[in-house]
């Protein structure tokens, strides 16, 4: 081993120093509890998480219970999983590993109507679930290929007023969309960073969003279903979105903007971070889980060579930074085949 802990980095070997940090995180796994935040008590009874997933993409559900969403069910009671099929899960026990699932039987597939379906079930589960909770005060909708910082999150919340209609998440693109109407302009949340709606906003949106309304009207319209939801609240409602690029982070970002650009700050105050297979993997997801642990508990130096280990991982395998298909989904594997297969046939000389 090293002797000079300053040079570690410099003088051991890569497996070494992999070992290093493997071991030294079990040891300080064994002692690390949940971070003491300073966010409101009631806040979390008052927060709705939804995370969105597919029968197709189980196998990110257990990166999720390994980082941000807790493994013991009884702190998952404002946590809810919504997904296609249930019955066409080939691990039954990782769903028994969620306290709430939601099934919605939209189509399964990733095209605009079925996503709308999808975003259409999210609201009407918050409706149906304040009629029995008259506390509840926000919904925040995540994907499953994300990482949510929930103590960031809450304490965020905590400060921000409910009572007035709150649009909160991050924009995708720098540009305002058009409308024929009124010759006005919009812009709208990425799904992929997460967005959060408050209670007053949730009851505007109300008469816009059902099962019935919200699909077609997102085909009248042509556009995504976090596009149309734009459309709804800052058109149609007058309530301009909050975009906050800072703490709200996507897998839609450049590529060249991957975690290298941050520092370890900006990595502990981010409330979203996106995970996906241009970047990282979802393994990955434990990993900065850890991280974040680390400076929450405020072991500075363990955390400081964690930080500068991925880093340095990063720089040296610049071949993650390019344009990948997704593996953990097997939808997009079938597709991978499927173009594959039309390559070699188109590349055939007759």
């Amino acid at each position: 081993m090293c002797r000079r802990r300053n040079r570690i980095l410099l003088r051991c070997t890569p497996i070494t120093i992999l070992l290093t940090i493997i071991t030294f995180s079990v040891i300080v796994a064994s002692f690390i509890t949940r971070h003491t935040s300073n966010f409101t008590p009631n806040i979390v009874d008052q927060t709705i998480i939804l995370v969105r997933t597919s029968y197709h993409c189980q196998s990110r559900l257990t990166y999720l219970l390994q980082s941000w969403i807790p493994s013991s069910l009884s702190e998952q009671s404002n946590i809810y999983l919504l997904t296609d099929s249930v019955s066409k899960y080939s691990d039954q026990t990782i769903l028994n590993s969620f306290k709430n699932v939601i099934e919605t039987n939209c189509p399964e597939t990733h095209n605009r109507f079925d996503l709308c379906c999808k975003t259409a079930h999210e609201f009407e589960l918050f409706y149906n679930l304040s009629q029995s909770k008259s506390n509840l005060e926000w919904m925040c909708r995540f994907d499953d290929d994300q990482y949510v910082n929930l103590n960031n999150l809450y304490q965020f919340l905590s400060t921000i007023d409910s009572s007035q209609p709150h649009y909160i998440g991050r924009t995708s693109i720098d540009y305002r969309l058009k409308t024929a109407e009124q010759n006005r302009t919009y812009t709208f949340a990425t799904y992929g960073a997460g967005v959060c709606f408050s209670v007053a906003l949730l009851e505007k949106l109300r008469p816009h969003v059902n099962k019935t309304i919200l699909p077609h009207n997102c085909i009248k319209r042509r556009i995504s279903d976090d596009a149309y939801i734009g459309y709804l609240t800052e058109f149609i409602l007058n309530i301009s979105l909050i975009s906050l690029r800072e703490l709200f982070h996507s897998h839609l970002e450049k590529l060249d903007k991957s975690y290298h650009s941050f520092n370890i700050i900006n990595l502990k105050n981010s409330i979203t971070l996106g995970f996906s297979w241009d970047r990282y993997k979802l393994s990955w997801l434990p990993i900065i889980h850890q991280l974040i642990q680390l400076m929450n508990k405020q072991e500075t130096y363990a955390a400081s060579i964690l930080w500068i280990f991925l880093q340095n991982y990063e720089k040296e395998h610049p071949e993650d930074l390019n344009n990948k298909h997704d593996e953990s989904c097997t939808s997009y594997k079938k597709k991978l085949q499927q173009l594959n297969t039309f390559n070699i046939k188109s590349n055939k000389t007759i």
